[in-house]
């Protein structure tokens, strides 16, 4: 199996291990930015634009790089839409704090998953977004950093401690080229 598979693999296994689904709280009651909304969109614009991306895959010191085009721009772009804190349980779990053109919500549980969220602007529109995740239990311990430069780059770094397997890192980054 090439690593390219098994980097994926490991990252949907662990994903879906690690996941409950949240219920949206309804538009009109979000307390913070529509991170689900916002990458529902962008995945279905990029389903329909079907650009092609270089993608390149690393786990610990191997690395793969493909050109390629994505079948599945929600699945691809699944940890950020399930990276959303608009669950009514948690519309005070969040600090807001807005400097210029950023805007970065932080979690005041250390037991949340989503931990903080990013937002660059330019005029309306977003340019950047970083989220910063962090799971921790008796199995496993990560840490992920999301990035998403709309029309440019994704990037999802993972820092993983599973007992009994040890430490792994692992890289994703697409690249789009419109």
């Amino acid at each position: 199996m090439s690593l390219y598979k098994q980097v994926l693999t490991t990252f949907i296994l662990l994903y879906a291990t690690s996941c409950t689904e949240d219920k949206k709280a309804p538009d009109s009651q979000n307390a913070y930015f529509d991170i689900r909304g916002f990458f529902t969109t962008e995945a279905a614009r990029l389903a329909k634009q079907d650009p092609l991306i270089t993608k390149r895959v690393e786990h610990n010191d191997d690395a793969e790089e493909k050109k390629l085009k994505v079948r599945d721009w929600k699945q691809e772009l699944d940890l950020f839409i399930s990276s959303d804190i608009n669950k009514p349980s948690w519309k005070d779990s969040y600090t807001t704090t807005r400097d210029g053109n950023v805007t970065t919500y932080a979690a005041t549980d250390t037991n949340l998953k989503v931990q903080k969220i990013r937002l660059e602007r330019t005029g309306k529109k977003i340019s950047a977004i970083e989220i910063s995740n962090r799971v921790d239990n008796e199995i496993y311990r990560s840490t992920e950093t999301l990035t998403y430069y709309p029309d440019s780059l994704y990037r999802i770094v993972k820092r993983q401690d599973v007992r009994g397997l040890g430490l792994n890192n692992y890289s994703i980054s697409g690249k789009i080229k419109p």
